[in-house]
């Protein structure tokens, strides 16, 4: 006769812990779901978390394994959630739109050190040497592509990844979740972010583009002195010697650069998400 109390007694057990388990879920949930949204957002433009070489499985996990440790180690205040279904997916989309813009704001950087290194080919004549990319699934140059790898490697041995990673989490005190709005303020700062593009771009390259331009000039100078001299086939030989000599002999200087734009990274992105937080009247 004990036997079917037992059973009886296991079976009230089980439907306790089911009934437990579906109360955490839906209490946890949605605040979850935001939590991945945003760390989803990351993943799809932040340097080295959006590399297109990286398996769709293992993205996921990452995807769900630090969402979920936020959620556990963190716990943090759950906004207000909305009963309607077009509500809520609007609050989802706010949320993947700020870990797109953190991510992008820190990948400004990485692309222009990639520029640099194709306004080098350019000049030296390189160009028309195009590379297949994996990490971005996209053509650049020898030397746009030798950048990339070589600032990818610095940031990862400055531990740039888990710099970049602290400070996004940090982004849910600084920006909590259901207060996002995209103001002229925080257009202001994602254009002055944006024009860094150019400006680290040009910087890197300039010295490299100021001696092949010295030696343009001195062969037009050649050619009108010495019209006999085929300036050329001089100018084909000489401008990508020069240019990857000066390279190299310039290569611990950049790489100290790269460095150095490994921790702005994670300061322009901070710049965006505090210019995203920012009221109009502060």
């Amino acid at each position: 006769m004990a036997l079917p109390i037992i059973a009886t007694h296991a079976g009230n057990v089980s439907v306790n812990e089911i009934g437990h388990i579906i109360a955490l879920v839906e209490k946890n949930g949605p605040v979850f779901l935001l939590i991945l949204a945003r760390t989803f957002g990351l993943t799809l433009q932040a340097p080295f978390y959006s590399g297109k070489s990286l398996p769709a499985q293992v993205r996921a996990t990452l995807i769900v394994a630090l969402s979920m440790m936020y959620m556990i180690t963190v716990n943090p205040k759950p906004p207000p959630i909305p009963s309607n279904y077009i509500l809520y997916s609007i609050l989802l989309i706010q949320e993947i739109l700020i870990g797109v813009i953190f991510g992008f704001c820190a990948s400004i950087l990485v692309s222009a050190i990639q520029a640099a290194g194709e306004l080098i080919d350019v000049q030296m004549g390189l160009s028309m040497v195009m590379l297949f990319n994996p990490q971005t699934k996209t053509q650049s140059s020898a030397t746009g592509k030798l950048f990339y790898q070589i600032e990818l490697m610095v940031f990862i041995i400055a531990h740039g990844h888990l710099y970049l990673l602290a400070a996004f989490f940090g982004t849910f005190e600084m920006l909590p979740m259901g207060t996002f709005k995209f103001d002229i303020i925080a257009m202001t700062e994602f254009i002055k972010i944006c024009g860094k593009l150019f400006y680290v771009a040009i910087q890197m390259a300039l010295p490299i583009l100021i001696v092949l331009f010295i030696i343009d000039f001195s062969l037009g100078i050649t050619n009108k002195v010495s019209p006999q001299i085929n300036v050329l086939e001089l100018n084909f030989a000489m401008k990508p010697t020069t240019g990857m000599l000066i390279l190299l002999i310039l290569m611990s200087s950049i790489v100290s650069m790269m460095s150095e734009y490994t921790g702005d990274m994670v300061k322009d992105s901070l710049s965006a998400i505090r210019a995203i937080a920012k009221k109009p009247s502060q």
